[in-house]
């Protein structure tokens, strides 16, 4: 059974120098892209707030250059065998996340002028997938622990996909934000 479990998480989960043409990455990135569209058109049609476009317009672009990012980080480490210089993308994917998060607000503050609730879902999840690329820098570059710990591998790898499907479903159903199913999803305490 953990044998079986360790395969799938091996080859669905573990980014690999060797290139795949389809990996869970691929399907995020099309269900981000079709989201985008969706939300695009329904902005367009105003059937949707503004606030959510510029939030799933945030979060495509910070997903696709932080997709970019890790890429390089491979070819990088596939090319000259240096993983510990390569370890320093996580740190580079939390600033990214952080910087997505200023932007996003900064967009609202000169365009929207208001905050849909999809704005504060895309905050916390973002908030949180920083603090997991924050959390495995350290382990690698400052406590410099390559071995051990393979549960914070683990529950790194659940956490980066559970968020980037959680808001790929939010994204692509921006009214589910409000229901009990989209509470569970962003890892909203439930309401008293």
């Amino acid at each position: 059974m953990v044998n079986t479990l360790s395969n799938i998480y091996n080859s669905l989960l573990v980014a690999t120098a060797n290139h795949n043409v389809f990996s869970i990455q691929v399907l995020i990135s099309l269900v981000y892209v079709l989201a985008l569209a969706l939300s695009l058109f329904r902005a367009m049609r105003q059937r949707e707030l503004f606030s959510d476009f510029l939030c799933i317009a945030v979060v495509v672009s910070k997903y696709m250059l932080t997709t970019l990012l890790m890429e390089r980080a491979l070819m990088f480490l596939a090319n000259t065998q240096r993983g510990d210089l390569a370890q320093n993308v996580y740190l580079g994917l939390c600033a990214f996340n952080i910087l997505s998060i200023f932007i996003m607000y900064r967009l609202h503050m000169r365009f929207s002028y208001k905050y849909g609730p999809l704005f504060f879902v895309v905050l916390r999840l973002t908030l949180l997938l920083a603090l997991a690329h924050f959390i495995l820098w350290f382990k690698f570059v400052v406590l410099d622990i390559q071995e051990g710990f393979a549960v914070l591998h683990y529950l790194y790898s659940f956490t980066v996909l559970y968020i980037s499907g959680a808001l790929g479903v939010l994204m692509l159903l921006p009214r589910l934000v409000n229901t009990r199913a989209g509470r569970v999803l962003s890892l909203q305490l439930p309401r008293g």
